[in-house]
């Protein structure tokens, strides 16, 4: 039973029990002051019809007169005149006296008056005794009545009672539904904050789950920041900020390893006579101006979700691109950043750059060495020339049949050509916790299924991600609701800041509610980070549903984890650059186990993403991992 509602029984049980006794007091107080006029009545009139009686004279008749007289003028239920001996001369008796009180309440309260008793003197001797008894359900009619009237008096007094009492609990327990609901918040693993309310109990309650939710903030922050200074000492550049050649390579060969990678682009740029800066300018100012490029090639890259850009070595950088783009207009677009870069350098300083197609089939390793030696044959001389490899395919994927691609895209959207794929996330027992399901898309009927690496860049350019997205979460709602296992689905950044498509998505969840709680949303680490005010109201905006939510690809914003501490997420993916070769990596596996204590301490599940190889596997098992997905990952045989 609620507080509110046990409040609210003590105080109907206080009116109740003090109503109740003020009704009974009164009830009790008004037949004494009943019976006790009545008794003064009896005595009175017996004593004045017995001085009136003692004067005249004591004829049989005269006296039965007066007693009738006496008793036709009055109330009275009995008059009787006794002899010396006690023996009845006269007596009237009234047989036909009602009362309008029921019988009950005359048993239930009794009104007990004896009869008022007067001697009746003839001169000096005493002719006899008069007894008087007035009618005592004239008593009863008015006590009934007052009964009934305190009665009344009672209800209203206790009905305005409730009313005052319930607007006053009101008050007092405004601040209660604050309190319930971050206590609700904490049992999701939402450390939330509320202001402290006036009243005491509540206000040191509300301080210590403030305290708690504070401390877990904390926590969360210092590890995140420590794990971000682990991260960047271990994976990035120190001069420029840039991935280092190691998890910049990672980061690639994770990319073209994904199921949903078709076709990308790297641009790789060689500074010409770095050697020479650095002896012209000094130390620290070479250092400034790398830092620049860095700064540089980094803004650049925070304006998409598709790029990425590492140092390769002391005079190497490269920009990296998991989506299908013109080769062309990129690289020009990184060679013309660069080449501003050039402001404080020798005047001879320039950037030989190299754009080239990245395929399914390659790696990371082979096309460093590809570009390496593409850059050691060009001839120094050739200032600021972007170098096109493989010119025939970039020909071929020139911009030039937008209006084919546009067109086919919104035909398989509006014929609803898609399906879900399936890559199964287990748990350390290899037991299911949902699928990933990457869409297919058919542009044209009964064409090749192409998966989202081959058009997802197109859907972007035309605006047409969002209707994807609402086609996809229709798809994956409309195949739980026939049985299917739990599904888990990409969500954009740009679905997450569209009012209009988060709003349409919570009606559709809401009208499958019965099997939303095995629907798992994902959002990438950089969307989430990005949009974050827009990112928390998607949450709270779908966690009624008991839909599962997460974030995926966590890797390079780690220091900002302590934000998540009052959303509820249910899980994050730790990306694939961080899981490779984990087993042999100490530095990611000192990573990894921070990365998994942060997740714990806010009740999110820690996923890996990725897992290739048995020895992944295991050593993910003993970091305390709570799933995986990858080539490598296969569920348990029932």
């Amino acid at each position: 039973m609620s507080l509110i509602k046990q409040l609210w029984l003590a105080i109907i049980f206080i009116i109740i029990l003090a109503g109740g006794g003020i009704f009974v007091l009164s009830t009790l107080a008004a037949k004494n002051n009943l019976e006790t006029q009545l008794q003064m009545k009896n005595i009175d009139n017996a004593t004045s019809l017995a001085l009136s009686m003692s004067q005249m004279q004591k004829d049989p008749v005269t006296m039965d007169l007066l007693l009738s007289a006496q008793f036709d003028s009055g109330h009275y239920k009995y008059i009787g005149l006794y002899d010396p001996e006690d023996k009845v001369i006269s007596e009237k008796i009234n047989a036909n006296s009602q009362t309008k009180a029921p019988s009950w309440f005359v048993k239930l309260i009794p009104i007990d008056v004896h009869a008022g008793v007067a001697a009746i003197q003839d001169g000096w001797l005493q002719y006899g005794s008069l007894k008087l008894e007035s009618d005592s359900n004239f008593a009863y009619d008015k006590l009934w009545e007052e009964t009934l009237l305190i009665a009344l008096w009672s209800l209203l007094i206790g009905l305005i009672s409730c009313y005052v009492g319930g607007k006053i609990l009101k008050s007092i327990l405004n601040p209660l539904q604050s309190v319930v609901d971050q206590a609700n918040a904490i049992s999701e693993h939402r450390f939330i904050t509320i202001d402290a309310p006036k009243t005491y109990e509540f206000k040191s309650l509300v301080n210590a789950m403030n305290s708690l939710s504070n401390n877990i903030k904390k926590n969360v922050s210092e590890e995140s920041a420590r794990l971000n200074e682990l991260l960047v000492q271990t994976n990035f550049d120190l001069i420029t900020g840039l991935k280092n050649y190691a998890f910049f390579e990672s980061k690639v060969d994770a990319s073209i390893s994904h199921e949903e990678f078709a076709q990308g682009v790297l641009i790789t740029s060689r500074l010409s006579n770095l050697a020479a800066i650095d002896k012209n300018l000094g130390h620290e100012k070479t250092d400034l101006f790398l830092k620049n490029i860095g700064e540089i090639l980094k803004a650049e890259c925070d304006h998409s979700t598709t790029l990425l850009a590492g140092r390769l070595n002391g005079a190497d950088f490269a920009v990296f691109s998991n989506q299908q783009v013109d080769c062309y207009t990129i690289g020009s677009q990184i060679q013309n950043l660069l080449s501003k870069s050039l402001v404080n350098a020798l005047p001879d300083s320039h950037f030989i750059t190299t754009t080239i197609i990245v395929r399914k089939t390659d790696t990371a390793k082979k096309l460093f060495t590809l570009v390496n030696q593409v850059l050691s044959e060009i001839n120094a001389g050739d200032k600021n020339i972007l170098h096109v490899i493989d010119q025939s395919d970039v020909d071929n994927r020139q911009d030039k049949n937008e209006a084919e691609w546009e067109q086919q895209l919104i035909s398989a959207l509006q014929g609803k050509r898609i399906k879900l794929g399936q890559f199964p996330v287990s748990g350390k027992e290899g037991q299911l916790i949902h699928y990933e399901s990457p869409v297919r898309l058919q542009l044209i009927p009964d064409g090749n299924w192409l998966p989202a690496g081959e058009f997802i860049s197109w859907a972007y350019k035309f605006n047409l991600i969002n209707w994807l997205d609402q086609l996809v979460l229709e798809k994956a709602l409309e195949l739980l609701a026939a049985g299917a296992e739990p599904i888990g689905l990409n969500v954009s950044g740009s679905a997450i800041c569209n009012e209009e498509f988060v709003k349409a998505t919570v009606d559709l969840i809401k009208q499958h509610s019965a099997v939303a709680h095995r629907l798992y949303l994902e959002v990438p680490e950089k969307d989430a980070f990005n949009h974050f005010a827009e990112f928390r109201s998607f949450c709270n905006q779908l966690k009624p549903y008991n839909c599962k939510i997460g974030i995926e690809h966590i890797g390079t914003r780690i220091s900002e984890l302590g934000k998540l501490h009052d959303v509820g997420l249910d899980y994050l993916k730790v990306d694939v650059s961080v899981i490779k070769g984990i087993d042999s990596n100490e530095a990611n596996k000192t990573l990894l186990r921070g990365l998994g204590m942060i997740a714990h301490s806010i009740g999110t599940l820690i996923i890996a993403e990725g897992v290739q190889t048995e020895g992944e596997s295991e050593t993910l098992i003993q970091l305390g991992i709570d799933g995986m997905t990858g080539p490598g990952v296969k569920l348990a045989t029932p």
